[in-house]
């Protein structure tokens, strides 16, 4: 920079811009917190991709993209796994499914 000139960090619309490739805000960047019921990850919800899942589970399952449903009690509580989630479901008493959404 030239004598007097001073950095100006991004503001406004420059600061939100995950899609244009300017800047990297991580491997994630959305995340749904999932207690009980049902949720369906399409349109807008669409590109979870991994979760973690906290607490006890009952009668909780998940879709992985493909198809396959597999029941919560298989997965370790408090691991991180990298998987296409599509749909969560079931009653989950105390625990607690957080699904993070991927960057592009």
């Amino acid at each position: 920079m030239a004598r007097g000139q001073y950095y100006q960090p991004p503001s406004g619309s420059q600061i939100n811009t995950f899609n244009d490739g300017l800047y990297t805000y991580g491997k994630y960047h959305s995340a749904i917190t999932f207690t009980g019921g049902q949720l369906d990850l399409t349109g807008s919800n669409l590109g979870y991709s991994a979760f973690i899942r906290s607490g006890s589970t009952h009668e909780g399952n998940i879709t992985v993209i493909g198809g396959s449903t597999i029941p919560l009690e298989s997965f370790s509580e408090k691991t991180f796994y990298e998987i296409g989630v599509s749909q969560v479901s079931g009653s989950l008493g105390h625990g607690a499914v957080f699904l993070f959404k991927g960057s592009k």
